[in-house]
């Protein structure tokens, strides 16, 4: 415990290189047993001895610790016991500590583990929160809440399913009757609540806002029983609610303290307009209308502190008004409400709402014309997704006949003029951009192209946005590099990232860069060439300051499309590009090391294709297997990629030297349970090559597989171990595996055979993908029809497994995933960036193995019919009739 308060003493230094010495302590250390303990115990030590700050950063150190080690890739594997202790010692220093900053902490810590082990690893601990839901201390009852509240988020946004409903049941028993118990309790205390001092006041409310948001939660997808109240039992209520809440909305000022409130009223007024049971309510004289101008309008209306944020924050506007986080403003709960309305009121809401428009319109105001962008969105829009913006409209408003009207005029007026009405010109384009005519997105992208050189910074990035958005929503391939002016685009691109020194805290300028690069043809790629120093710039500012996450994947994503397409700037780019990744590796830019990797891995395969030498990255050779870099699992398939690059052109020389560290590396991916697919992947990379290794190389590889199915095998384990085998006879042949199974013990070929192909084939119907599919169809059947004498006794078996399998259904029916579909799988379901290990959607894939057998299917039933017959005739009788009419189906169609 004394090292980790060194280290962690020391990563609070002021000094760089001190820092640093810390952080790579811990991270050496967190390798020992038990420091996950150790540094819990140092967090809570509330001895004086232990000073706050350590303590402070022995909590984040912990917190870290968690967020790497309970994901998808841990970087130090627990033991089942280790992680069961340390879950429970966690939950009794979350309910003891008194420093709330501390307990804060834990209870994010406690969160992320629930994310992967609740409820099957940690069914208790819903059970063990709940039992504080009826205590007095006020620390127990908030620690208690606020984990509840992070742990059923889950139940507002995930798909209902049987699982998940299975879990809220059991979430609801333990809570149900002391939550509803404390909610009673907390109205007892508003009874006296002039009496509180402040204090008291905000404790009180502090717990009401946090049972509310676990009830929030816990009756998102249904109402349970236990909470249901019936509308007639409601019903008398609500008009007084009504009158309360409508009454609240006109008497409330604009000030941003009341905007919770308001956006909260506004939501119940949409949610109970819905109701028919409340239908009278709205459809009394001119009480829509009224609405509509004295709630709906005042509300969209932009204030001072919106114009303000516009012109000194423009992300954080930008991130309201395009990223969807404008949920609880004033602006999003008017729409909504006006949204609402017109669904339920169409016939009264359409003319109520056109006389508005038509009202704001004609007073020539920019701040009215700015509702009626809202105002038309939310009378248009029927429904949309954030990935393809609108997908139907309200047939009585005409999208595009407003475009000529109003948008097409405020995007080809003066760049310097009325920004915010081009802000909302741009967003209306992207938002119907399946709407609109291509005519009137050309215009939109010509636009976009002139606003770049806005003196108004803000301008540049909805441009950028609009650009991005509608050339990756273009499936009919509308728009090339021929029709668009990509040269000013991109020039103008580059040119706004000089022009705002905070561009790379957003993403939106380096998109469009990508977009306009990824048109671009063998004519129209020399434009490409100018944007080469600028993306080499960005590289090296990102190594000296840290940049958001999202412009540094797509910056890389950017080099990698340049490299790829064009062979004219490749030596230059090399020229600038690997100094910079030289420093990213030197200096140990942890978040940037995956992504230099596969940026050489890219421009290793660019100096194949054009028959440069490759002679200048042999230097880099040591770093790539180096046990330090493999050693942090984000980097491991980036090297890889790598490695398999440099093993398909010279196999020889990448081993000298080199081979024991290649195999410890395997060793070290193949026994870990979250990385072993990675541990096949580099087998499967070796193969080809694997003479080249000093002993035997072999008999080590096979033997690490086989050991570690004796020891402790999964499910996914044994499908790969299957489908690697398969690779294994089409890399090398059917025959190289029986001798090299033979050469680790006799009978171990048939051994193999029976007690794992035999028995675990059945099991891989529902796992496997349509690629593992393809792979297993012409492995197996190159078994069968190579080394038939071996497998008399299993021949028929085989056969009725492998073409069952053929037959089930696929994991995965989606084989390949476009690079804008990967980018798209990266976002979570709260519209986070998540890319845990950086991968690079446009970096190239590895060559699809077997590429000349096009017919998989037809391939396999030939082996069985016709090349194992042809080895021993007997063997097809083995082979059950109806699986024999199937693959002569299949034989006699291909």
């Amino acid at each position: 415990m004394e090292q980790i308060g060194v280290a962690l003493q020391e990563t609070l230094q002021p000094n760089a290189a001190t820092r640093k010495h810390g952080e790579d302590s811990l991270r050496t250390l967190q390798a020992n047993p038990g420091y996950v303990i150790q540094i819990l115990q140092l967090a809570v030590n509330e001895q004086q001895n232990v000073a706050p700050e350590i303590r402070m950063a022995a909590a984040v150190a912990l917190k870290n610790f968690v967020k790497r080690n309970w994901g998808q890739a841990p970087e130090v594997e627990m033991s089942q016991e280790d992680e069961e202790q340390f879950r429970n010692m966690l939950l009794d220093a979350m309910f003891n500590t008194t420093k709330s900053n501390v307990q804060e902490i834990l209870s994010n810590a406690l969160y992320l583990i629930a994310q992967r082990d609740f409820p099957e690893k940690w069914p208790e601990l819903v059970p063990y929160l709940s039992k504080f839901l009826t205590a007095n201390d006020l620390n127990h009852l908030v620690a208690s809440l606020a984990s509840m509240d992070q742990i059923f988020r889950k139940f507002r946004y995930e798909s209902k399913s049987t699982e998940l409903w299975k879990e809220l049941s059991k979430c609801l028993q333990s809570t149900q009757e002391p939550l509803t118990l404390l909610l009673a309790n907390m109205m007892e205390v508003a009874q006296r609540k002039d009496s509180l001092g402040a204090e008291e006041t905000a404790q009180w409310l502090k717990v009401l806002n946090l049972i509310a948001k676990v009830y929030h939660s816990l009756c998102s997808q249904d109402i349970p029983e236990y909470f249901e109240r019936y509308e007639e039992e409601i019903a008398p209520y609500v008009p007084d609610i009504i009158s309360a809440v409508w009454r609240l909305l006109e008497t409330t000022g604009p000030d941003t303290r009341y905007d919770t409130m308001v956006c909260a009223a506004l939501e119940f007024l949409s949610m109970v307009s819905q109701r028919q049971y409340y239908e009278s309510h709205f459809t009394g004289d001119g009480v829509l209308k009224t609405l509509a101008e004295n709630v709906c309008v005042q509300n969209l209306l932009l204030r001072q502190q919106d114009m303000e944020l516009f012109e000194d924050e423009p992300l954080d506007y930008m991130k309201r008004d395009i990223e969807g986080t404008d949920v609880g403003t004033r602006r999003r709960g008017a729409i909504d409400l006006a949204r609402g309305l017109c669904r339920r009121f169409e016939d009264k809401m359409l003319p109520c709402l056109s006389e508005i428009v038509q009202t704001l319109l004609a007073s020539g105001e920019w701040i009215k014309i700015d509702i009626v962008y809202s105002l038309v969105t939310a009378i248009a829009v029927k429904t949309e997704t954030a990935k393809a913006g609108v997908t139907a409209t309200n047939p009585l408003i005409d999208i595009n006949d407003f475009f000529i009207g109003q948008v097409a005029g405020h995007l080809n007026s003066d760049v310097n003029q009325t920004p915010i009405l081009k802000a909302d010109a741009l967003k209306f384009a992207v938002t119907f951009r399946k709407q609109l005519a291509p005519e009137h997105l050309m215009t939109a992208i010509k636009a976009s192209d002139a606003l770049l050189s806005s003196s108004t910074p803000i301008l540049h990035k909805y441009a950028a946005y609009a650009i991005e958005r509608i050339l990756i929503a273009d499936n009919s391939k509308i728009f090339s590099a021929h029709n668009l002016p990509v040269s000013s685009i991109l020039q103008n691109l580059v040119a706004a990232f000089d022009k705002d020194p905070k561009a790379q805290n957003s993403p939106y300028l380096i998109k469009a860069i990508l977009r306009i690069i990824v048109i671009l043809d063998e004519e129209t790629i020399r434009h490409a060439d100018a944007i080469a120093t600028k993306l080499a710039q960005l590289i090296e500012s990102a190594t000296k300051n840290a940049a958001d996450s999202v412009h540094t994947h797509f910056l890389f994503e950017t080099i990698c499309v340049l490299v790829t397409k064009t062979r004219t700037i490749g030596a230059s780019l090399d020229a600038q590009l690997l100094p910079l990744i030289e420093v990213i590796f030197r200096e140990d830019l942890e978040d940037l090391i995956p992504y230099a990797l596969q940026i050489t891995g890219v421009l290793v395969s660019s100096c194949i294709s054009r028959n440069a030498s490759i002679d200048q990255f042999s230097a880099f050779l040591p770093f790539l297997l180096s046990e330090r870099l493999w050693a942090r699992s984000a980097n491991v398939p980036a090297a890889l990629s790598v490695l398999e690059v440099l093993l398909s052109v010279n196999a020889r020389g990448v081993v000298a030297d080199n081979s024991a560290l290649i195999l410890n590396h395997l060793s070290r991916l193949l026994g870990s349970k979250t990385l072993d697919q990675y541990g096949f992947q580099l087998a499967s990379a070796i193969l080809p090559s694997i003479e080249h290794f000093e002993g035997q190389a072999m008999t080590f590889v096979l033997n690490t597989m086989f050991r570690r199915i004796q020891s402790s095998k999964t499910p996914k384990f044994i499908k790969l171990f299957i489908v690697f085998l398969c690779r294994f006879t089409i890399l090398r042949s059917a025959q190289d595996l029986v001798r090299s199974c033979e050469n680790i013990q006799t009978g171990m070929f048939g051994m193999l055979i029976e007690r794992i192909l035999c028995i675990e084939m059945p099991g891989l119907k529902q796992t496997t993908t349509a690629p593992e599919k393809r792979i297993i169809a012409i492995g197996m059947g190159n078994l069968l029809a190579d080394a038939t004498q071996q497998l008399v006794g299993q021949y028929g078996i085989l056969s009725y497994e492998t073409a069952m399998l053929l037959e089930a259904a696929s994991a995965s029916d989606r084989a390949v995933l476009s690079p804008e579909e990967e980018q798209a799988s990266m976002y979570n379901a709260e519209g986070e960036f998540v890319n845990p290990f950086c991968r690079l959607s446009y970096a190239p894939k590895q060559p699809i193995i077997a590429a000349t057998i096009t017919n998989h299917k037809a391939y396999f039933a030939q082996a069985v019919l016709i090349r194992g017959p042809g080895n021993v005739p007997e063997t097809l009788r083995a082979v059950p009739p109806e699986i024999v009419t199937y693959l002569q189906s299949i034989h006699n169609t291909a």
